[in-house]
């Protein structure tokens, strides 16, 4: 065996009791670091069974183990003739009175608490070995019995042996208290600096709140200030709606009034004079009829129009096959000669306005019925199916189509993409589409190719 550094005579062997392997092995290398040589047992069987092989200088054993505790260990040991002499450290928390006790029973030369301070461990490692000699010069065993904590204790420990034991259990407690006189001074410390905080804090959001306050108040002045314009802005709003109903009431009757006086006395005279006229008067007299039956008919759409941006919404659910169904009964009746397949889906339905919805699908339909008009097999479709997680509805057909390019201007009033020679129409008919779908809370769109046909698609919320 090696010397230690500054002791006399052989390195001490020690033996490490503990179950974890992982503070076995720190505690293992603190001890090889110093010089000592160490043996390692995971549990009390093998402990007793190596010292009994070999009887080591020292044994540090955790008390709580499964199987066999470190106090059994350390009575086992001590009841051995051949290991009575053998120290005992026992690691403990000695979180209860009854642990010095129970290491004095069982005949514990030390305490080392859990967690111990390396240097500490060291120390008292030390001072055992040193004093293991004095232990050994003959002194008459004494025993003991003592009633503690309800409980009989017998104790058969030597005077310095106890002396040891409760030194190092006072000195376990005096580090305790220091650790807990640093502790109290750094939580102080950490009071001092909560409470500055807190100050500091409360002021913040006494500002803070001061300052909501305010902002409440002027949120308040101004949601009444807003009350007060919505109510101005409302009256307003009924009063041009009154005007305008004056106004649509005025176009429908001070213009028509004249426009049929012109009609009917182009009529008459186109009855009375066609014989005697050339065929360029003639003529003439046709353009004035139709110019004044498109004005009559303009003044009805643009009537529409206003009505669609001014009338009340009432919802419920729409059975929009049915209305298609229906257009499309009136329109085979107007022209029965024409060649028109339609398809319609069956039990398409919506939440609407009824009569708003009937509108605009008469229009798209209507729209899809003109210009479809030039070919030999008519196909008009209506369905609807999901796009961009939106039930979307749309009328399809075969007609002229339209470029693309122009695609902007299909919903604008008066916007038309063919002449009236071409297509007859006002040019309102999309356009009125449109509010009643964004009355609908939806949008419309359109595609289309020239002379490939055109899909308008729209949503309603």
């Amino acid at each position: 065996m090696s010397v230690l550094p500054g002791m006399e005579g052989p390195v001490a062997e020690i033996l490490i009791v503990e179950d974890s392997r992982t503070q076995a092995e720190q505690l293992r290398h603190l001890l090889d670091k110093s010089g000592y040589e160490v043996t390692v047992a995971l549990d009390g069987d093998r402990a007793l069974a190596a010292a009994r092989q070999r009887a080591p200088g020292l044994v540090i054993s955790d008390v709580v183990m499964p199987g066999m505790d470190g106090y059994e260990l350390c009575g086992l040991i001590k009841a051995d003739p051949g290991l009575k002499n053998v120290p005992v450290i026992l690691l403990t928390s000695l979180a209860d009175p009854h642990d010095v006790v129970r290491g004095l029973q069982a005949g514990a030369d030390n305490f080392l608490t859990k967690p111990y301070d390396d240097e500490y461990l060291l120390a008292r490692v030390q001072s055992i070995l040193a004093n293991q000699e004095l232990r050994r010069r003959g002194k008459a065993e004494m025993k003991l019995e003592i009633l503690f904590g309800g409980q009989m204790y017998s104790i058969s420990s030597e005077r310095q042996q106890i002396l040891d034991l409760l030194l190092s259990t006072y000195e376990t407690a005096v580090q305790k208290n220091r650790e807990l006189i640093e502790a109290q001074k750094e939580l102080r410390l950490l009071n001092e600096q909560l409470e500055e905080r807190v100050h500091d804090r409360t002021q913040a959001l006494t500002v803070e709140i001061g300052e909501r306050r305010r902002a409440e108040e002027e949120v308040r002045r101004l949601n009444a200030e807003l009350e007060q314009r919505v109510v101005r802005r409302t009256a307003q709003l009924e009063a041009a709606n009154n005007e305008l109903e004056a106004f649509s009431y005025s176009v429908s009757h001070d213009l028509r009034a004249p426009l049929r006086t012109i009609d009917g006395f182009s009529q008459a005279l186109q009855e009375d004079v066609a014989g005697s006229l050339d065929e360029t008067n003639r003529d003439h007299l046709q353009r004035i009829r139709q110019a004044t039956q498109r004005m009559d008919r303009l003044i009805d759409d643009l009537l529409t129009l206003s009505r669609v941006a001014r009338s009340d919404m009432r919802r419920e659910t729409v059975d929009l096959s049915e209305l298609a169904r229906s257009i499309a009964a009136e329109l085979r009746n107007s022209e029965a000669e024409r060649n028109v397949e339609f398809a319609i889906a069956d039990d398409v339905a919506a939440e609407g306005d009824p009569a708003l919805l009937r509108v605009a699908l008469s229009n798209l339909i209507g729209n899809a019925w003109k210009f479809t008009s030039r070919q030999p097999t008519a196909h008009i479709e209506f369905s609807a199916a999901e796009h961009d997680g939106a039930r979307e509805y749309f009328v399809r057909d075969n007609g002229a189509g339209f470029d693309m390019a122009h695609a902007g201007k299909l919903f604008g009033a008066f916007q038309r993409l063919h002449t009236a020679s071409e297509f007859p129409g006002t040019g309102i008919g999309l356009a009125t589409v449109q509010r009643i779908v964004h009355r609908h809370g939806g949008q419309v769109r359109a595609e289309g190719e020239m002379g490939q046909g055109a899909t308008f698609y729209f949503t309603l919320l």
